[in-house]
Formats: C-alpha cells, sequence, structure tokens
C-alpha cells in the first residue's frame, strides 16, 4: 500500500503545479507528433523535479502517465460525440496493472452486457462481478443511461471470491444475506404481532425506542440488518463483500424521512462505513463519493448529538466514546483531503484525528482488569473511555448505563404491550392484570382482550360473553371489496422479491395472489409452488371459491406465520451479534496505522 500511496503522493503534486502554470499536457507544445516527448515536456519535467526535490525519471513518468490520461479522455470526449459510445475507465481492486483498463459501450445497453464484458476482461464469472459507480452498485436489469452512467466514469470491479475455499464461504454469505432480507422483511410486516421483543426495536442513544412509521419500518430493519452485516464482513476486512452490503442498507435507509434517520445515529455510521470501505479498497477514485457521504455523516451527527454533543452529553453524562466516530469522521476526511490535493486541510484534519486518538487511549492492564469483572472488551473500552481510564469508575458507569438502559427498555416494553391491549367501548385501556387472569382461566390472549373490551374490563362479563355471545368476538376476514378488488401491482415490492433471488413472473403471481402482501408472499413463494392452484380473479365463480378457500386456510396461514416470525428472530440474533454500540469500543489499532501513514506523506 505504501508504494502506491507514494505514487499517488506524486501525482498530487504534478497536478498542483500544473493547475498552478494553468499547464495543458495534452496541447502543444508539450504533445509531440513523433511519438515521443518534446523538448518543451522534457524542460517542464526538469523544472519540477527541481522545484520539488523529486527524482528526475520519476517526475518525467509521472508527468507522461498524466499527459496519456488527458489525451485518451479528449479522445473518449470525441469518441462519445461522433458514435455515442462512452469509455468507462475500470479498477479491479486487488488485480495490480491488470486490473485497470478502459471499456467502450453505449448507453443504453443493459448494465448485465456492461458486467458480462468486464467479467470477460478480468477471466471471472459474471455472477461474481460487482460494478460500483459514484456509490451505486449497477444493477444487470436496468440500462446504464437510466441509472445515471455517464461518459468517461470510472468504475470499481469489486470480485466477491477467487478460490475454491472464498467462492463456498462467499456463496454461504449470499444465501445468509437473501435470508437475511427475507426475515427482515417478514418482521417488519408483521412488527405489531410481535410482542415482547426489543431485539427488534430501533434505540436513541438513551435505549428509549423510537416509534416508526409502518410505511418506512421495513426499510429501516432491512437497512439495518444489512448494515449490522455488513460490520461483520469489515471486522474480517472482507471489504468487497462489505461495501455491497453496505451499498443495498443505504439504498434502503435513503427511502426513509431525513427526521427518522435523525433521531438516531446509524445513518452517520453507516457513511462512515462506506468511507472506511473504500479506504480498504484502496479506491482512490470513489474520493468524491467518499466526500459527499463524509459530508452527511457529520450532518447525521450533528442532528443526533446537537451542535456540540450536549444532547449526547445531557442523556449520557459523556460524549467520550462517541468521540471514536468524530475521530474516523476527521481521519477519513482528511484523507479525503490529501487524495484531493488540499493538503493544507488534510493536515488540519490529521492533527485533529491524531488529538482525538490520544485522548481516547486506554491502558490494556486497565481493560483485562475490567473483562475479569464480567465485562466484555468492548464494554471494557467503552467504560475506561467514559471514566477516564480509572478501572473502578469505569465499572460503576458500566453497571449504571447498563441498569439505566434496561429500565428504559422495560418502560418501554410495557407501554408497547398496553397499546397493544387496546382501548374498551367506554374509552379506557384494557387492563393488563385483567386480562392475565382470563388467561390464568384458560382462554387465549386475544380471546381474553376481545372480552374485557366489549365488556369494559368487567371479569363476569367478560367471561359471560365469551361463553354466552362469542359472536362478538368473531375476527372478521377481508371485506368483500378487499377480496374482489383488482390488484395493481407493487413495483417497489416485485422488485423486493426479485432481488431475493425469486424468478420475476412467480413473483408477480404471488404479489396479486397475496394482493401485495408481502409476508403472504413469501409464504406462496417457499411453498410447492403458487402456480398450481392458480384462480382467475376476474371469472366470477372461482372468485367465490378462493375467497372461501381463503379462509378455511387463515387460521393455518397464523400459526405458519408464527412459526416463520420465530424462526426469523432466531437466525437474525444468530446472524447478526452484537453488543450496545460495540462500533464505539474498537482498540483503534487499524486507524492509528492509516494515520501515521498519511501523515508521513505530508
Amino acid at each position: 500500500m505504501q508504494s502506491s500511496l507514494e505514487h499517488e503522493d506524486l501525482l498530487i503534486k504534478l497536478r498542483a503545479k500544473l493547475n498552478e502554470g494553468k499547464i495543458k499536457l495534452w496541447e502543444p507544445p508539450y504533445v509531440s507528433t513523433e511519438g515521443d516527448f518534446s523538448h518543451n515536456f522534457q524542460e517542464l519535467a526538469n523544472r519540477i523535479a527541481s522545484e520539488l526535490s523529486l527524482d528526475m525519471t520519476l517526475v518525467l513518468d509521472g508527468l507522461l502517465e498524466l499527459q496519456q490520461h488527458s489525451v485518451d479522455r479528449s479522445k473518449a470526449n470525441e469518441e462519445f460525440k461522433e458514435t455515442g459510445c462512452a469509455t468507462f475507465r475500470v479498477k479491479a481492486p486487488g488485480r495490480g496493472e491488470k486490473g485497470v483498463f478502459k471499456v467502450m459501450k453505449k448507453l443504453n445497453i443493459m448494465g448485465s452486457e456492461l458486467i458480462d464484458t468486464i467479467s470477460e476482461v478480468l477471466g471471472v464469472e459474471n455472477s461474481r462481478l460487482k460494478l460500483i459507480f459514484n456509490g451505486k452498485v449497477i444493477n444487470p436489469t436496468c440500462s446504464l443511461e437510466d441509472q445515471g452512467v455517464k461518459n468517461g466514469f470510472q468504475l470499481m470491479a469489486l470480485i466477491m471470491a477467487e478460490n475454491t475455499e472464498a467462492l463456498k464461504r462467499e456463496d454461504d454469505m449470499y444465501l445468509q444475506m437473501k435470508r437475511t432480507l427475507e426475515d427482515a422483511t417478514l418482521l417488519s410486516e408483521c412488527y405489531d404481532d410481535l410482542g415482547d421483543e426489543s431485539y427488534l426495536n430501533l434505540e436513541d442513544q438513551t435505549g428509549k425506542t423510537v416509534d416508526l412509521p409502518k410505511t418506512e419500518r421495513r426499510s429501516l430493519f432491512i437497512g439495518l440488518a444489512l448494515h449490522e452485516r455488513g460490520r461483520t464482513c469489515i471486522k474480517k476486512r472482507e471489504y468487497s463483500f462489505a461495501l455491497v452490503l453496505l451499498l443495498e442498507a443505504d439504498r434502503q435507509l435513503s427511502e426513509c424521512r431525513a427526521q427518522i434517520l435523525n433521531t438516531v445515529d446509524n445513518y452517520g455510521v453507516l457513511q462512515l462505513d462506506i468511507a472506511w470501505c473504500y479506504l480498504g479498497l484502496q479506491s482512490l477514485q470513489a474520493a468524491n463519493d467518499a466526500a459527499a457521504r463524509l459530508t452527511r455523516a457529520e450532518v447525521a451527527f450533528t442532528n443526533s448529538y446537537g451542535p456540540e454533543q450536549q444532547r449526547l452529553i445531557a442523556l449520557k453524562g459523556t460524549d467520550a466514546n462517541e468521540r471514536v466516530l468524530f475521530m474516523r469522521l476527521y481521519l477519513l476526511q482528511g484523507i479525503v483531503a490529501y487524495h484531493q490535493n488540499n493538503r493544507t486541510l488534510a493536515k488540519e484534519l490529521l492533527d485533529k484525528a491524531e488529538r482525538e486518538l490520544n485522548n481516547l487511549r486506554v491502558d490494556e492492564s486497565s481493560v483485562q482488569a475490567l473483562m475479569e469483572l464480567g465485562w466484555s472488551e468492548c464494554q471494557a473500552y467503552a467504560g475506561l473511555r467514559a471514566a477516564q481510564g480509572d478501572v473502578n469508575g469505569a465499572h460503576h458507569y458500566l453497571d449504571a448505563a447498563t441498569r439505566r438502559r434496561e429500565v428504559e427498555r422495560r418502560a418501554n416494553r410495557d407501554d408497547r404491550e398496553q397499546r397493544a391491549l387496546g382501548l374498551c367501548e367506554d374509552g379506557s385501556p384494557v387492563d393488563k392484570q385483567l386480562t392475565e387472569s382470563l388467561i390464568g382461566m384458560g382462554y387465549s390472549r386475544k380471546l381474553a382482550v376481545l372480552a374485557l373490551r366489549n365488556a369494559n374490563n368487567n371479569v363476569t362479563d367478560a367471561v359471560r360473553i365469551i361463553q354466552e355471545q362469542p359472536e362478538l368476538l368473531e375476527d372478521s376476514d377481508l371485506s368483500e371489496e378487499e377480496s374482489t378488488a383488482p390488484v395493481e401491482l407493487d413495483n417497489q415490492l416485485l422488485s423486493e422479491l426479485c432481488s431475493m433471488g425469486f424468478e420475476s413472473e412467480t413473483a408477480k403471481y404471488a404479489l396479486k395472489l397475496s394482493r401485495n402482501d408481502l409476508v403472504r408472499a413469501l409464504d406462496i413463494l417457499h411453498s410447492d409452488g403458487p402456480c398450481a392452484d392458480q384462480t382467475d380473479n376476474n371469472n366470477p365463480s372461482t372468485s367465490t371459491e378462493a375467497n372461501t378457500s381463503r379462509k378455511r386456510q387463515k387460521k393455518e396461514e397464523k400459526r405458519r406465520k408464527r412459526k416463520a416470525r420465530q424462526l426469523a428472530v432466531h437466525r437474525l440474533r444468530q446472524t447478526i451479534r452484537y453488543e450496545d454500540d460495540d462500533y464505539l469500543s474498537s482498540p483503534l489499532s487499524e486507524e492509528e496505522n492509516f494515520l501515521m501513514r498519511y501523515k508521513s506523506l505530508l
């Protein structure tokens, strides 16, 4: 990495000198018609080498490289005007010189055609290739033009696996990602029926649950689940796969309103993680996208914590651990500024990151002491940073924080359970203790709640209603209007099912049959096959049969959904293992290595 950084450092210095003198290497007198560099070009190289105190050969090679890029870009622009063929510069991280080449294609082609061409050049299967441009993954089923791809764009080609062992591991990860999408989708759709499942709640810095609108809950669940899986890959330094996961998480979260994302810091952390993947992949061409993401991260942290973190300090009593995020922010902003040839700003930001890093250092023996008291390594780092390195203070801080978070979670859980019970006919809330009493008599929870609602919390009347007037407690099925009205296909849900690997036509039918209910659609797709018992909703006789059949199957569907939810929660717990705020409590050794490398270049 050091040699590539030194080469990039040379090109940055040369670009600065060329811009300073308004020198255009692709125009006379610096372009030679004889295929060799001109006398003026030689003089320019001598002068710059002398001014920068650099080796003449290195400067000459660097200027020739910059000149070639300029000439190629000019030719590509002319070619695009004349033929409509766009030129793309492709870089495959980890492939050296063989991983840098150009491809020419028209913008009206499908993304799959570009993927096929590049995979052939790289000698890999097209299923193993992901193309990234401006922080987006190229969709194989849409045209390049519709995706915003333009002439002259630089593409990053991520090769997802290269040997048998890695291939098998990645296949497993793709299957896990597909299952994560399905599980998060299922749980988000039936969130109100989950009961006491705090694992699936979105919390602010205190542990207080954030209420989510139903329309945005699904995108948040999927986005946060993919973000957690992406973080797991970052810890293993599997940056290519992590980046694909994180960009998909970003796409999901971008569908939510800003006021929802500003409630928690997840969105800002996601932007930092994407920029960190660019750094891990040495993707210098992604500097502009990284800069935009870091700006969004800074805004998100300010909105979430307050301009001077005063909101965070008021809630937690300290901002010590969240300073980890700001240290990473300054570090990445400094690195981006360096690659954008703003050395003054880069030095200022890297110095700022270094000061934060020094304040965040903790003694390793203190970490071990806290681990012996039963705290995890992540918790030990967090506690010591909050207590300025004092072991006893860290222990008391962690204990108090754990208790406070549990109290807040319990209060929110109780409140959610009460709201789920609903209101009686007289407007009073259904009594939780009376509900438990009826359950103790052998009645189901649902029956007990419905009876108490009708009886205005009178247990005697509730029992009488259950025994003598059960028709008052019937759970109605779909209304006739809902059952017979034509279904307008939800294209967003169709796209989501296709991204999970289902065939387009099969997914369309499942959505129509389930009336755009994603959970029911997944049930249909995971059954023996929806096509076996298709019905024509436009035919009156078959429509009536379908309605009758749907009612008969409703109880079985509910039982199957309940089991599916339980399995989904279990899988998510196994797949996404994390502690509260574990992303704030790493040893920061990698950050220190990058800081020292870039400071040495300045």
